[in-house]
């Protein structure tokens, strides 16, 4: 979570893919493979990560996984969800 002044919705799927920076990246700080990896670990584990609207301003990051033990619930298809997203 932070307070810093957020991304446009039609860009919220976009920071999940390789390589892509959001402008707010002072230039040599990396090369935009941190939320593609960490999405990608998401849902090796059958989980999710997506970006939310912080109230008051900023992004939060959502992660869901499952509880250990649990049943499994099946999860919407990631890659469905980023088509109907585009």
């Amino acid at each position: 979570m932070d307070r810093g002044p957020g991304v446009p919705d039609e860009a919220k799927e976009r920071i999940f893919e390789p390589f892509q920076r959001y402008g707010d990246a002072p230039r040599g700080s990396g090369v935009g493979l941190g939320l593609a990896v960490a999405r990608g670990f998401a849902e090796a584990m059958g989980g999710t990560l997506a970006a939310e609207d912080t109230p008051g301003g900023g992004l939060t990051m959502v992660l869901t996984l499952r509880a250990a033990g649990s049943a499994p619930e099946p999860l919407p298809t990631p890659t469905a969800e980023r088509q109907a997203a585009r």
